[in-house]
């Protein structure tokens, strides 16, 4: 049964190809529409829009951990391969909404700060549609 009202932002989750990335403590997910400026002499000083290019992000933050489901060597893999992977940003709960699409990796950072846990993150770029569904 899908959610109702407001969700607790520990449901929603990142998977990748399928598989839920484990030790993750936030993911994000940004779409963008561009504008296209058709503004003309007589549009009486208003500018005008046309929609143009749409686009989507995402990334996540996640604790290092050997038995993890998806590891730092995983992300690695896929900016060393040039590698596309299927993102999908879900609650898993069924009858939700799930938004997914084929991603690149664009960067990994980790920290490891003395006495704190080892911690990284990654960030990717949709390449074509961001498709929605609803979860099964």
């Amino acid at each position: 049964m899908a959610s109702t009202g407001k969700n607790n932002g520990t449901l929603l989750v990142l998977y990748k190809d399928g598989t839920r990335v484990t030790h993750c403590t936030n993911t994000s997910m940004d779409i963008t529409q561009e504008l296209i400026d058709v503004t003309t002499k007589d549009s009486s000083g208003w500018k005008e829009s046309l929609p143009g290019l749409r686009s989507a992000t995402g990334s996540g933050d996640f604790y290092f951990a050997e038995d993890a489901s998806i590891n730092l060597e995983d992300w690695y893999d896929e900016i060393n391969n040039r590698s596309s992977f299927t993102a999908r940003w879900t609650t898993a709960v069924t009858g939700d909404i799930y938004y997914e699409g084929t991603a690149y990796l664009t960067s990994i950072s980790q920290s490891a700060g003395v006495e704190d846990a080892h911690a990284y993150n990654i960030s990717f770029e949709i390449t074509g549609a961001l498709t929605k569904g609803t979860q099964a």
